[in-house]
């Protein structure tokens, strides 16, 4: 979990962890030059799972999970996001099928989408066998970065490319999908949080996946893939302009299952009730 400046969020997302029914894993939280004072805060939490490691200075997401991969421990290796939300059965769903499908390299899951406040937004569902998350390569994997555990040799052997930018993941997955086994769980495992779309971010995801397509493509995947990220950014971009990027990240899922949003009500209210001192 590489962070920089992660603010309220970071005390709810280290809850879920703590809440795993799987209980034997160590959190590697390494701070990529935070001012706000979260690795202060990380420190008064007494956890000998929990291992900071604090940066003066910002090298960029890539750089520190590169970083984090080299100081884990564990057969397996999952991520997360500092203001993300890991549903109780995340790390023990993941690493059972993990155990049971040697033949799975890297191992995702469906995610339910929430705002800034922890409202449920849509669930983005993930293609659960290797064949559907590879069909559409030359545009995106939907493979949800947060939602990522794989076997610690793989991440070894395939660090992340350090001069991307907010496409770590895709190029990743591209440069690695002919060689390598994908799988993701159906049902989601974690909270996703994304409310809205980002012009900077979009532009520089693009371009760097782009710049990896070009690379390591074949002619047709370089045509193709050129033309439709020229045509999603063109919609986002759109979207943002009439400020209805909201409902571009609602289409990128479906409606909220009912048991799913009981859930997800049940987690927030014992999420509030830590927040304040209750037990």
């Amino acid at each position: 979990m590489p962070f920089r400046d992660p603010g309220v969020h970071l005390d709810r997302a280290l809850a879920s962890l703590r809440w795993q029914t799987e209980e034997n894993w160590e959190l590697i939280a390494i701070d990529d030059g935070s001012r706000d004072g979260s690795g202060g805060f990380l420190r008064q939490h007494d956890d000998p799972r929990i291992r900071l490691k604090r940066h003066d200075r910002s090298a960029g997401l890539a750089v520190r999970l590169n970083e984090a991969v080299a100081l884990a421990r564990g057969r397996y290796i999952a991520r997360m996001d500092a203001d993300d939300i890991a549903f109780p059965q995340r790390l023990q769903v993941q690493a059972d099928y993990l155990d049971a499908h040697p033949e799975v390299d890297l191992l995702a899951s469906s995610v339910l989408m929430i705002d800034a406040v922890d409202d449920a937004l849509c669930v983005a569902v993930s293609p659960v066998e290797h064949a559907q998350i590879v069909r559409r390569a030359a545009l995106r994997f939907p493979l949800p970065h947060p939602t990522w555990m794989g076997r610690s040799e793989w991440f070894r052997s395939n660090p992340y490319d350090e001069r991307a930018i907010k496409s770590q993941d895709q190029c990743l997955l591209f440069r690695t999908h002919r060689s390598s086994r994908f799988a993701a769980i159906g049902e989601p495992l974690l909270a996703y949080r994304y409310d809205r779309l980002s012009l900077r971010k979009t532009l520089q995801g693009r371009y760097h996946f782009l710049r990896t397509l070009w690379g390591y493509g074949t002619l047709s995947q370089r045509l193709t893939g050129t033309s439709m990220h020229a045509l999603a950014a063109l919609r986002d971009l759109l979207a943002m302009a009439s400020r209805r990027d909201r409902d571009v990240i609602r289409r990128r899922g479906g409606a909220v299952p009912d048991k799913l949003q009981q859930e997800w009500t049940r987690m927030k209210e014992r999420l509030d009730a830590a927040r304040d001192g209750v037990r």
